[in-house]
């Protein structure tokens, strides 16, 4: 079982995962928990300080160019300390990816409301790959249940851990949904303002949320079953 969860461990990078995990493994739900899930303080000042930083300045000076300048310095900054932390430069350069897009978008077209725009992309990946998992019935959380579990396919033939992963799926998809629902219109109109404070909002700490919604479905259904 050691060895199992040291695996797991090597494979659990992002959040929803670690969520399924400590569902599954019957852990209780924490703060400290769901903060580890979403990458503790750091992870959170990394996913937050390069947009914040971003709009303040755009609303001071309205320049979006001038703006990016902050975020891309940040992300550089951000690269700097996870090598200096020993991790690996895919590592280092994976976690400030999305700003490094954002930043590059908003230098090319000098408009302010596309440094959000690379986020609508994100979030649509995720809309197509959840509904067509779901559409398939094989709901994509199902997936990651395998990953924990090492078994890929057993959670299909299990009635409980099926519907806890459609249930669970569909949680998923109605957060990127409603992303592109209250945000896309901001863009639309020029927005600025309002779409970054929308991002900041139904970013990390709705992403949080429901991680820890997955978290205690899992660990009740998971429980149950077993």
């Amino acid at each position: 079982m050691n060895d199992e969860n040291k695996n797991t461990n090597k494979l659990s990078s992002s959040g929803l995962v670690k969520g399924v995990q400590a569902g599954i493994s019957g852990e209780n739900a924490s703060l400290r928990g769901v903060l580890a899930a979403v990458g503790g303080f750091r992870g959170i000042l990394e996913a937050l300080l390069p947009g914040l930083l971003y709009l303040v300045i755009y609303i001071v000076i309205g320049d979006a160019r001038l703006s990016a300048i902050a975020p891309a310095t940040i992300a550089i900054l951000i690269v700097v300390i996870r090598l200096i932390s020993r991790q690996t430069l895919v590592t280092a350069i994976s976690g400030i990816l999305g700003v490094a897009i954002a930043v590059l978008t908003t230098l090319f077209t000098g408009k302010g409301e596309d440094f959000f725009l690379p986020g609508f992309w994100i979030n649509g990946i995720w809309i197509v790959a959840l509904t067509v998992s779901l559409l398939l019935r094989w709901p994509l959380i199902g997936f990651l249940v395998g990953l924990v579990r090492n078994d890929f396919t057993a959670w299909k033939n299990d009635k409980m851990i099926y519907a806890a992963a459609k249930f669970s799926s569909l949680i998923w998809l109605t957060l990127f949904v409603l992303r592109l629902v209250i945000q896309v219109p901001f863009y639309l109109a020029g927005d600025v303002a309002a779409l970054g404070v929308a991002r900041l909002v139904m970013g990390t700490p709705l992403f949080a949320l429901v991680i820890l919604f997955t978290w205690l479905l899992f660990r009740k259904t998971l429980t149950t079953a077993d």
